[in-house]
């Protein structure tokens, strides 16, 4: 599997990184694993700053730019010369939460999903490239184009979902344009069982069912988010 995911809690700072490793690479995987450590650190250290600053566009183009030279950098720092930047080729999602407020970034195929209330809306779209099956990786010379950053205020309990392409097929119904019944129900089991339990049931059921589905690398990441109310 090419797919990694690596999670950051710091107080009340989380941080939910998902890296799609490209298929045609030779170490996407090693490529997956570093990026979504170094953006979770590198989200860390910055979250206030990136809250507060990419409300206007000379100061988002900035942040794009950071963002994908800390996973150049950072995948430079662990690859032998010899090997070329393109064979560590991933995608990027990641969501981070700092009490009620929220920034997301996107670069390639895969979705990002908020549920608030009843419903789960798709935050975030796949992006694929002209030819079919591709997509964009923080390898590709337009990276800093193509990244997708947003960020936002929740005002009740929220759940944020991270899903690569593979999921992505499983989960939601281009037809209808709305997620399945199994990502409410997986949803519902973190809320209900601790986390060492909910993961087995979900990693269960993709096993069972959408490896049926799909032939591509399947990961879910899964982040509920709790609002205090504030006392009268």
């Amino acid at each position: 599997c090419q797919d990694k995911t690596y999670y950051l809690k710091n107080d009340d700072l989380h941080v939910m990184v998902l890296a799609d490793g490209a298929g045609s690479a030779k170490f996407s995987e090693i490529g997956a694993k570093t990026v979504t450590k170094a953006i979770a650190n590198h989200i860390n250290k910055s979250f206030h700053h990136l809250h507060t600053n990419f409300q206007n566009w000379w100061n988002t183009e900035s942040i794009k730019k950071d963002i994908i030279q800390v996973m150049r950098k950072e995948v430079d720092k662990i690859k032998p010369e010899k090997n070329n930047m393109s064979d560590y080729a991933s995608t990027l999602l990641f969501v981070a939460t700092y009490k009620d407020k929220y920034i997301l970034g996107h670069l390639g195929d895969g979705a990002i999903g908020l549920k608030k209330g009843e419903k789960i809306e798709l935050l975030s779209a796949p992006e694929n490239g002209e030819i079919a099956n591709s997509t964009f990786f923080y390898t590709s010379n337009n990276a800093t184009s193509r990244i997708r950053l947003k960020k936002g205020i929740v005002d009740q309990d929220s759940t944020f979902v991270l899903m690569s392409d593979g999921a992505f097929e499983c989960i939601y119904d281009k037809s209808d344009q709305k997620f399945t019944n199994a990502i409410y129900s997986f949803i519902d089991w973190t809320k209900e069982e601790d986390e060492e339990k909910a993961s087995a049931a979900i990693l269960e059921n993709i096993k069972n069912h959408f490896a049926q589905k799909t032939t591509d690398d399947i990961s879910l990441s899964i982040l509920d988010i709790a609002i205090e109310k504030q006392k009268k």
